[in-house]
């Protein structure tokens, strides 16, 4: 994966600029700005920074990270307004010694294995101040729009073959997760989870959700 996602630099950001995306990536990018207005932001797998870019000013702080330090190499050419810093960080399982108002995930649960989906969530947790939230977007599959999958294996996750501008072909975990699995998962770990179709963003080649943690209440003795 990350040997893909490093040769995939070049063109990092091409996945952007598809004309039947932009009403969606629109939408998406006021929502994010209103919702992580004067936070303090984690993001995890920023890659080269296309939200950051869009986000990081409406912020408190921002710190953006990556396990590719040739995509943050390029994050910080670009002299992002707002982010505070860039560093590399496991996104499977972070860990971070200051807890922040909001960790940022896109693109990137979808890169997680069906069973990595609790500790990932379980481990965003502990980043959070009381209260904090994950909010996270990714890919709906849409037929004609979406990669197609090449094979599905026996735990149920999906892949794609992507193949590059340098001739080289990589098999990728994509996995397409529905919002009603992701509201059980966040019930089960003592998250609220608010989707985008409450939110009523109406977009169609994404999801959308603001997973909010509520910590049990402290014992008094």
């Amino acid at each position: 994966m990350l040997d893909y996602y490093t040769k995939r630099l070049e063109e990092y950001e091409t996945i952007y600029a598809k004309p039947d995306r932009q009403n969606d990536l629109k939408k998406l990018v006021v929502q994010l700005q209103a919702d992580l207005k004067n936070c303090t932001v984690l993001e995890l797998a920023c890659g080269t920074g296309w939200w950051t870019e869009r986000l990081a000013s409406h912020a408190a702080s921002w710190i953006a990270t990556d396990a590719d330090t040739d995509a943050l190499a390029v994050v910080s050419q670009k002299n992002i307004q707002g982010l505070s810093t860039s560093q590399t960080l496991n996104a499977s399982l972070p860990q971070i010694t200051t807890p922040v108002d909001c960790v940022f995930a896109a693109h990137w649960y979808s890169h997680l294995l069906n069973n990595e989906c609790s500790p990932f969530i379980e481990a965003v947790s502990k980043c959070l101040k009381p209260g904090g939230y994950l909010i996270m977007l990714e890919n709906n599959y849409v037929h004609g729009s979406s990669t197609s999958i090449s094979r599905t294996d026996d735990k149920g996750n999906t892949y794609q073959s992507r193949p590059l501008k340098d001739g080289s072909t990589h098999e990728v975990l994509k996995n397409f997760p529905s919002q009603s699995q992701l509201k059980q998962l966040g019930k089960s770990l003592k998250f609220s989870v608010q989707t985008d179709a409450e939110l009523q963003l109406n977009i169609q080649h994404y999801w959308y959700v603001v997973m909010r943690f509520s910590p049990p209440p402290t014992t008094v003795v």
